[in-house]
């Protein structure tokens, strides 16, 4: 059943973009959809331990929370035969049909229904499914494209509008016209963009493409808006009162559109524990850097400040480093002129490039390339290469617009740059309990253009195997993996094939550290991240970067043993530097390691300032009882979990609590230091 509900889900997508949806108002999806992810990932777990009581009751409650979605009432159905529940399962099936699920091939086919196969109600249905499979569903809305004139605005409401269960957003349909059969040069006088007088000379020689066929999208509700009547053409996007009721159109990007787009949302969260700015929102969650992700390989740019998350008073408090976005230096405005950069550089394009640029999904990385390669900071083609390209956040000082259109105006399509995607094929694995005791693993995320960890496994050095694949059909490609940010000295890269698409990277502990200035004297910025860059050179150009990043926690010291192995970790921010609670808790304590005559761990004193030390073994078990010789014969398990001390505005803080999980410990000899845990029923 579980392969089945996923394809289930599949054509239930499937049923939305070919023009329709629920009655349920689609701005209310957003909401809707993190339940339905839930008992989603829970009717997954229960057909895996097959539960079908289970199966049943989870169906029902996705019914109940989306009773117009074919997708629950089809599984409603497979649940329900198997439990022999044939009148019932043949009901969801039929009401599963009405509402779109129509695929009569896989549904005669789904070894889930075989129990209703025999019947009769059953064959009917197939042949319902089948004569109503090209008919639009009753009472559903029919989500038709927008006609719009380009440079006017562009509204998003329910009528356009569809919620794509496959990726989680908003797709928005809109058909895009020019009332006006000119000629490019007309509008040159138009353009009062930067870099004006290069610009319009291409559109008076009719070589750009201008910025008919590209939206703009304001998300911070006009608090920093581009004015996008200096770029002709350029289509501003705005939003329904409905949609404004529902807060669709504030804070982090929502909706897919065919065409490109420029947007910006010049918000932040700015107070209380979990303060942050959208950017850094968006590498500390789970589920958003696919999501930006997404949206970087759909024709999007998308611009914020960086909001306090890197100033020498609190240091660089990104996680990861991204080509998704472009994060400006500074709060409200900062991100304006970036913005006119890219539109610029959108407008210079000449005809055949932008197009393919479109085709390909691969505009946003090539703006990417483009702004990063013509930065001030980057002195010669090597620089791009180097930290001076890849900043994880960007200073308008520094920002060359006229080499940006130049380079963007020139680009032939034979030299459009590939993407590069990585993928992680060994990767070291902390143990919970023991390695860290955080509720967060080590895994920040995985998405095709950075992979991020945070480091917490115990180990001095940490060890990647991670491939990468350029989408280019160029034979004989070369891979540069380059360190962009750490010390080079600390960080091993060992290619493993002959065109170095595959590596293994080796980092050394590095903790919290101050980064460089060009001249390699100390800035006042620290870090605590590791930065490894990955290109391929097609053509003329290189590829916008993919990156791998470690973060180190900064409210860790930790000391080292000459062998490599860990000595003690004070978990108690003595610094006083400032940790981020979505990844990591305060913690009031200092663990000290043991280890026997042969390097082998035997456990850990865990100490606080005026407490009795507490004493832990090699497994993390919290020491009850000990022998003759000291050794643990006693232990517990020890849950960890966050607790509000404070008031609203301070974070959570770690707390262990022994838990009644006894495990004893057994010696083979006496110089047995280690020994072996058992479980005690």
């Amino acid at each position: 059943m579980e392969q089945n509900m996923k394809r289930a889900l599949s054509l239930a997508a499937l049923a939305f973009a070919l023009g329709t949806q629920a009655s349920t108002n689609v701005f209310e999806m957003p909401l809707l959809y993190q339940k339905h992810v839930q008992l989603q990932q829970q009717l997954v777990q229960s057909v895996r331990a097959g539960k079908t009581e289970e199966m049943e009751t989870v169906c029902r409650a996705g019914v109940a929370l989306m009773p117009q979605d074919p997708t629950w009432q089809y599984n409603l159905a497979c649940a329900l035969a198997y439990r022999a529940n044939k009148d019932e399962g043949l009901a969801a099936l039929d009401r599963a049909i009405e509402l779109g699920f129509r695929d009569d091939v896989a549904i005669a086919a789904d070894n889930d229904l075989k129990q209703m196969r025999g019947n009769p109600k059953f064959t009917e249905l197939i042949e319902k499914a089948k004569r109503l499979k090209d008919q639009p569903v009753a009472g559903a809305v029919q989500v038709k494209p927008t006609a719009v004139f380009m440079g006017m605005p562009a509204e998003i409401n329910e009528s356009n509008t569809l919620w794509n269960f496959d990726e989680g957003c908003f797709v928005t349909l809109f058909a895009l016209t020019n009332p006006d059969i000119k000629r490019l040069s007309a509008y040159a006088p138009a353009y009062q963009g930067p870099a004006a007088e290069r610009v319009r000379e291409w559109f008076n020689d009719d070589t750009a493409s201008g910025n008919f066929g590209d939206l703009y999208v304001n998300r911070d509700d006009g608090h920093s808006p581009l004015t996008v009547t200096n770029f002709p053409g350029l289509t501003p996007v705005v939003y329904s009162v409905e949609a404004r009721q529902h807060r669709s159109h504030l804070s982090l990007p929502n909706t897919l559109f065919e065409q490109p787009l420029l947007g910006n949302s010049s918000m932040s969260m700015v107070s209380g524990p979990f303060w942050r700015s959208l950017p850094r929102a968006v590498v500390t969650d789970p589920i958003q850097p696919l999501a930006a992700f997404r949206y970087y390989v759909s024709n999007q740019s998308w611009f914020f400040p960086e909001h306090k998350d890197y100033d020498p008073d609190t240091g660089d408090l990104f996680p990861a480093n991204t080509p998704y976005c472009v994060i400006s230096q500074g709060s409200s405005y900062s991100d304006q002129p970036f913005m006119q950069a890219f539109a610029a550089s959108m407008a210079s394009f000449q005809p055949a490039t932008k197009r393919l640029l479109i085709t390909r999904k691969l505009l946003a990385p090539t703006l990417q390339m483009i702004f990063r390669a013509t930065q001030k900071t980057v002195k010669n083609p090597e620089d791009y290469l180097t930290a001076a390209a890849h900043p994880v956040v960007f200073d308008a000082s520094n920002l060359s617009v006229t080499s940006m259109v130049e380079m963007a105006h020139a680009m032939k399509p034979e030299e459009v740059p590939p993407l590069v995607a990585l993928r992680t094929v060994t990767d070291a694995q902390a143990e919970p309990g023991i390695d860290f005791f955080d509720m967060r693993p080590e895994g920040l995320f995985d998405t095709p253009c950075c992979i991020a960890r945070v480091v917490r496994g115990m180990a001095r050095e940490r060890r990647m195997t991670i491939e990468a694949a350029a989408s280019s059909n160029q034979r004989d490609l070369k891979y540069q993996w380059v360190v962009l940010q750490g010390d080079p000295k600390k960080i091993g890269i060992k290619t493993l094939n002959e065109t170095g698409s595959r590596v293994e990277i080796t980092v050394a502990y590095h903790g919290t550290f101050r980064l460089q200035e060009a001249g390699g004297a100390p800035s006042a910025m620290s870090s605590s991240r590791v930065d490894i860059g990955c290109f391929v050179k097609a053509g003329p150009y290189y590829s916008a970067p993919s990156f791998v990043s470690l973060y180190y926690l900064p409210n860790e010291e930790r000391v080292y043993r000459d062998d490599g192995q860990i000595l003690s970790v004070d978990y108690a921010n003595a610094a006083h530097r400032y940790a981020d609670p979505v990844l990591t808790l305060q913690k009031s304590w200092k663990d000290l390691y043991e280890y026997d005559t042969q390097g082998h761990l035997t456990g850990w004193y865990r100490t606080r300032s005026g407490g009795q030390p507490e004493r832990f073994t090699y497994k993390g078990h919290k020491v009850l009882d000990t022998d003759k010789q000291n050794r643990p014969v006693k232990a517990c398990v020890v849950q960890y979990m966050p607790r509000q001390t404070g008031g609203e505005n301070a974070p959570p803080v770690l707390t262990g609590v022994d838990t009644q999980q006894i495990f004893a410990y057994t010696y083979a000899s006496d110089e047995d230091k280690v020994g072996k845990a058992a479980a005690v029923k």
